[in-house]
């Protein structure tokens, strides 16, 4: 029993080293790599369109993404929430096969912040996916199982990482960022390059 003690103390001593390594505000939540490791680095952030915080972060994000666009691989993972219709999810992920996920993140969280509009309303997202020259591609793609297999996918996600709150942000699908240490959104887009900076690789 002491020496299984004695192992598991070593163990965890080496992960805090290991983590150590990398800076920021997180819980692991897998094994983190080494420092200066990482070609290019994941992040993760699974969101929900009718999430205030999720729009927060988008919109202070913005350059952030821009600016790491060739060093960071930024993943976007939208959820439901209970009693909320699956359908803006279907939307983005056809829209995101067609290089065009961006643009229809940016108008549901718009229509849901700036016109009040109930963007889980699958009449609303039919509208939206007409408005925006999808609806032939929403109505053929929605329902077929690679959609199918993202959303069971997310839903995966959620569990992996003990999802409590939107947005979540996961980088290497190890380091949980505890945004909330931060300070506030606009800190954590301030310093989480410094994350990056620790896990890419040097030239």
């Amino acid at each position: 029993m002491k020496s299984l003690l004695t192992l598991v103390s070593i163990l965890l001593v080496t992960t805090l080293s290991y983590a150590a390594d990398i800076r920021g505000y997180y819980t692991t939540v897998g094994p983190v790599p080494s420092a200066h490791t990482v070609k290019k680095v994941r992040f993760e952030e699974l969101m929900n369109f009718g999430c205030i915080h999720c729009n927060n972060l988008r919109k202070a994000s913005l350059k952030l993404r821009e600016e790491y666009a060739d060093q960071v691989d930024f993943i976007d993972i939208p959820i439901t929430f209970r009693g909320q219709d699956d359908s803006p999810l279907r939307l983005y992920y056809v829209a995101e096969k067609l290089g065009k996920g961006k643009m229809v993140k940016e108008e549901l969280f718009r229509t849901r912040f700036e016109y009040d509009v109930n963007v889980f309303d699958p009449g609303i997202i039919n509208y939206l996916a007409k408005s925006l020259g999808l609806d032939q591609a929403y109505q053929a793609e929605s329902r077929k199982s690679w959609v199918e297999a993202k959303l069971a996918e997310a839903e995966r996600k959620t569990e992996q990482y003990g999802l409590t709150g939107t947005p979540t942000v996961v980088i290497e699908g190890s380091m949980k960022m505890d945004i909330g240490r931060y300070g506030s959104i606009e800190k954590f887009v301030t310093d989480v390059p410094q994350t990056f900076a620790d896990l890419l690789a040097k030239p």
